[in-house]
């Protein structure tokens, strides 16, 4: 069951809860299989709550890819702009993806992945994902263009570069969902690493 928010705490960042909540939801039973009662209880909203603030579950799963890519991305941004060599800013990143793709949390895949798949005819889920994509590639871009103005990095084609390290991101997550190793991940990481040598 979800933590139920304060009274005196404002609407947004409610929402903003509610969304985290039902993310874990569809993440556990996809969205299909997600009922209005899990959704219920997993973000303690009622279904009046519920359906006032997101109109009703496709707008509830939006609201949750849209909270999920915001974490996501900023966390990346971050790791991305630490203060340092832009190389190692760019395999702590990667590493936190090496992570995310093993164990437990390997298992669980990319929430906005599995959606776009199981949803694949919706254009506003694609779009979020394309959008998603875009963005990292954009973030993982200029940390290698910042390599590449220190001298770390040979002039090359950053976009291109950066759009390898998504994929490699990526491949990382649906590899992940097999069971495969956190030191097999680790291993993916040192090599893509290399691309940019």
């Amino acid at each position: 069951m979800a933590n139920h928010v304060g009274l005196g705490r404002p609407r947004e960042f409610e929402l903003d809860d509610a969304a985290r909540d039902a993310m874990q939801v569809f993440w556990d039973h996809g969205y299909e299989a997600a009922s209005l009662p899990d959704l219920i209880e997993g973000t303690g909203l009622s279904r009046g709550s519920l359906y006032k603030a997101f109109g009703d579950k496709k707008g509830l799963l939006l609201a949750a890819l849209d909270r999920y890519m915001a974490d996501g991305l900023q966390l990346t941004a971050q790791q991305l702009s630490q203060p340092g060599a832009a190389r190692a800013a760019i395999r702590t990143s990667l590493l936190r993806h090496a992570t995310q793709s093993s164990g437990g949390a390997g298992r669980r895949g990319c929430l906005i992945v599995a959606m776009a798949t199981e949803q694949a005819h919706d254009p506003e889920i694609a779009e979020r994902a394309r959008g998603m994509f875009e963005r990292l590639q954009q973030l993982y871009a200029a940390a290698i263009v910042r390599g590449q103005a220190g001298g770390e990095f040979p002039e090359r084609d950053p976009q291109t570069m950066a759009r390898f390290l998504v994929c490699q991101i990526q491949g990382m997550r649906v590899l992940g969902k097999t069971g495969v190793a956190e030191a097999e991940m680790v291993a993916l990481v040192e090599n893509a690493l290399r691309i940019l040598d």
